[in-house]
């Protein structure tokens, strides 16, 4: 069976097991829509990877290694997701069959770009997931530089999506170089990206979080 199917039986023992821990093979079978000859076959499979805890009349249970592996999947299930919607504005119920495809095809990388382009936290509700994402400090913002200064967009951070949208469209992407042309006091920030030139308010241009040695010293 291909990864993305192993994929689905961890991420699946991840969504039955909470709260219990242990989760009996014919429940799996049940709510993955699988015979319990073939959950019982790939319950042997993962286990010889060193993914899942599995005893024949007991039940399954994820090893440490099978539950990093289940938990970076939804993360990346809840990213994908929340980009669709929040971003690309995809119906719900579409963005989230779109994601259990992408899941499986989306690298760590891309998905932690995904996640700092939203501009707003993405938890996957675990309770113990490692979440690169969250790890994004805002020390700098395209308000801090001075005149002629130059940055590189880290991440765009905001809890109002429109605001992440209109600067998505403007062109301020993670990674990009920005220039801050002139400023004002408790003025607009006139900045160039590329070969374009935006006046930004105070509060929109607080949005745009730099690099940390990107503040112009």
């Amino acid at each position: 069976m291909s990864n993305g199917g192993r994929e689905d039986y961890l991420i699946n023992i991840l969504r039955l097991a909470e709260g219990e821990g242990v989760v009996r093979t014919s429940k799996l079978a049940s709510f993955m829509k699988v015979a319990p000859a073939s959950v019982t076959e790939m319950l042997h499979t993962l286990s010889d990877a060193g993914l899942v805890n599995y005893e024949k009349y007991r039940g399954v249970s994820l090893t440490p290694k099978g539950m990093e592996c289940a938990q970076n999947l939804r993360r990346k299930h809840h990213i994908v997701e929340r980009f669709l919607t929040d971003v690309l504005d995809i119906d719900h119920q579409a963005a989230h069959d779109e994601a259990c495809l992408m899941e499986h095809a989306i690298s760590d990388d891309s998905a932690n770009r995904m996640c700092r382009i939203i501009g707003t936290r993405v938890d996957c509700d675990c309770g113990t997931c490692n979440n690169p994402c969250n790890s994004h400090k805002c020390e700098y913002t395209l308000s801090d530089l001075s005149s002629g200064d130059v940055g590189i967009i880290s991440h765009l951070k905001s809890n109002d999506l429109s605001k992440v949208k209109k600067l998505l469209s403007m062109g301020f992407i993670p990674g990009r170089e920005v220039v801050l042309e002139s400023k004002q006091i408790n003025g607009p920030r006139v900045v160039r990206i590329g070969d374009s030139i935006f006046a930004l308010d105070t509060d929109l241009a607080s949005t745009v979080c730099l690099e940390d040695d990107s503040n112009g010293q």
